[in-house]
């Protein structure tokens, strides 16, 4: 072969050498450390009053059957979709009454896709329903416990033992009740500390019913185990890798135990294992594919797919991991 053959092989070679790794990092695949890749699918909803369609949703859940029940604060109701996103149903309006909400926090649904729990930041309490939106108990104001008890819930997680766990952000502190609303405990106290908490916000459950909870003014990740006892804990204040704005407000994690992070102001997710370590992250501001305005929640159904709040957006964007 002549030397100028092998300069052009040698150049060919090179150049599509450089074409896999340009489309392999920074194409619209982002690649996970540990083999998986992520892509985007498409976006439910968009901003409206008609069904389907949403104000400010704030918070999301999906259940083990893959129904997704979104929390559209601003229209003050729950929205529930097909796992193909068609729309199914919807329950709630404006006010106090059983099946009202003032200031819709949070949604989410019993491990066995039963019941569904909402949580109302102004009226301070829990309401639980069955999964079509029939009515059946609530606590907190104007039910069992009162103003005092809550005093500013914002979000909640049930484990297999059917416990619930209720963040109380000024409180600092977590509540726990049985499922029909009895008291029985709390966990953590104000402060900087282990276990301790300045404005806890999410909270997530994973199989062996630990639980993960935003510790956002202290810029950190809490757990605890099925017994209540503080574990580990990561991060600080930053917008690096592994590191959480002063508002972290969702957490969510999946069958392979990868922990998803809402870093709202920074207008990511991150996501990590179970111990903290840092996997990867993905987001910007902006309204096109995989870019986010100021999102609040998130949550992964059976199958690795992930559904986010882009509330300023006013739209759920679903995301696929690819293993």
């Amino acid at each position: 072969m002549s030397r100028v053959k092998k300069i052009v092989s040698y150049l060919l070679i090179l150049a599509l050498f450089e074409i896999f790794i340009y489309q392999n990092a920074f194409c619209c695949i982002d690649v996970y450390s540990q083999g998986t890749e992520l892509k985007y699918i498409k976006q439910l909803g968009m901003k409206g009053i008609e069904n389907g369609q949403f104000t400010f949703p704030h918070s999301l859940a999906v259940d083990n059957f893959g129904n997704i029940y979104v929390g559209d604060t601003g229209n003050k109701r729950i929205q529930k979709f097909s796992p193909n996103g068609t729309f199914l149903t919807s329950w709630g309006s404006e006010g106090s009454n059983d099946g009202q909400f003032m200031g819709l926090h949070d949604v989410t649904v019993d491990p066995e896709g039963k019941f569904v729990y909402t949580v109302e930041l102004k009226n301070h309490r829990v309401q639980k329903f069955d999964s079509n939106g029939t009515f059946i108990t609530k606590w907190g104001y104007n039910g069992t416990g009162g103003r005092d008890l809550m005093r500013s819930p914002h979000q909640i997680a049930v484990n297999s033992l059917g416990n619930v766990y209720l963040t109380d952000s000024n409180g600092n502190q977590i509540l726990k009740f049985n499922n029909n609303g009895t008291f029985i405990g709390t966990i953590g106290s104000k402060g900087i500390g282990q276990g301790e908490f300045n404005t806890p916000h999410g909270i997530a459950i994973d199989a062996k019913n630990n639980i993960y909870v935003t510790d956002m003014k202290n810029f950190r990740i809490q757990v605890f185990d099925s017994k209540d006892s503080f574990i580990r804990q990561w991060g600080s204040l930053g917008m690096g890798k592994g590191q959480f704005s002063e508002t972290a407000p969702g957490i969510a994690i999946d069958i392979n135990n990868r922990v998803y992070v809402v870093d709202k102001i920074n207008s990511r997710v991150q996501m990590f294992d179970t111990i903290g370590n840092y996997l990867d992250s993905w987001g910007s501001d902006g309204k096109g594919p995989q870019q986010l305005h100021k999102p609040e929640d998130i949550a992964v159904n059976n199958k690795g797919d992930i559904y986010i709040t882009d509330t300023r957006n006013s739209r759920i964007q679903i995301l696929q991991v690819v293993h």
